[in-house]
């Protein structure tokens, strides 16, 4: 956050790393995130695709994030996996398209519970968090985003591919002023 809602971080280590300026990220943590939010993801496609193609039909709807988007300080091998993943989304939409699968990323802005967790010792930042949303508030996993995902997985998406859809209440639209103090 900028000015007053900046807070201080711990490296206390998250879902995908430990949050730290870019030269102090190890091998070790890139590694790690990448690991969870591109391989992860890259070989469920990779398992799935014989068995859409063979059926000339499937959905793939992968979950980016609006900090690679925004370059979120902080959290580089957060950020470059879930970019990797919007690259390999629109490389697998491109290369599929003619076989019926479609294949979109949805960059969501929400309180997950990762977020609920991370938020518990920084109540100020979640207040901070939903103030800069121009919606005014954090969005709703099942209520804001599940239907977006449901939208890309169904029939009703099936000239729908290669996109990234923000269901972020429109935090996209300037940025997000992501900006923790970091040790």
């Amino acid at each position: 956050m900028s000015g007053a809602a900046s807070t201080s971080w711990s490296t206390t280590p998250w879902a995908a790393g430990e949050l730290g300026r870019v030269e102090d990220k190890t091998d070790a943590l890139l590694a790690r995130g990448l690991g969870i939010g591109f391989y992860g993801p890259f070989w469920a496609m990779r398992a799935a695709f014989p068995h859409m193609r063979e059926r000339g039909w499937g959905r793939i709807v992968n979950m980016c994030s609006l900090n690679g988007v925004n370059a979120h300080m902080g959290t580089l091998e957060y950020n470059a996996a879930k970019e990797a993943l919007r690259t390999l989304t629109r490389t697998a939409a491109r290369e599929w398209a003619s076989t019926g699968i479609v294949v979109n990323a949805l960059c969501p802005g929400a309180k997950s519970a990762a977020f609920r967790r991370r938020m518990r010792d920084n109540p100020e930042l979640e207040k901070a968090s939903g103030a800069m949303n121009p919606m005014g508030r954090m969005g709703d996993p099942e209520r804001d985003i599940a239907p977006a995902a449901l939208f890309l997985a169904s029939e009703g998406a099936r000239y729908v591919t290669g996109n990234t859809l923000h269901v972020d209440g429109g935090a996209h639209i300037n940025g997000v002023a992501w900006a923790p103090e970091l040790p």
